[in-house]
């Protein structure tokens, strides 16, 4: 999974963009389901709608829509 966008230029000065929360999902979505064949369109939908109950059930939800430093602060609070 990347963290920055492969797009020419980037950001300034042709440096990498770092990807939001939403692209970071998306980005994994199509790491997932682009590149495959399907039969029929409710078959990719299906698939696409799959990658993040499968991300959910493997903990990585958070790794890909929480930045370090709010994750961090959020695990620091009281219970």
């Amino acid at each position: 999974m990347q963290l920055f966008s492969q797009g020419e230029g980037g950001g300034r000065g042709g440096r990498p963009t770092l990807l939001s929360p939403a692209e970071r999902v998306s980005a994994e979505v199509r790491r997932w389901v682009e590149g495959r064949r399907y039969e029929r369109i409710d078959a990719k939908k299906t698939a696409v709608e799959e990658v993040p109950r499968r991300l959910e059930a493997e903990g990585e939800v958070s790794s890909l829509v929480g930045w370090r430093y709010i994750r961090q602060a959020l695990n620091a609070l009281p219970s």
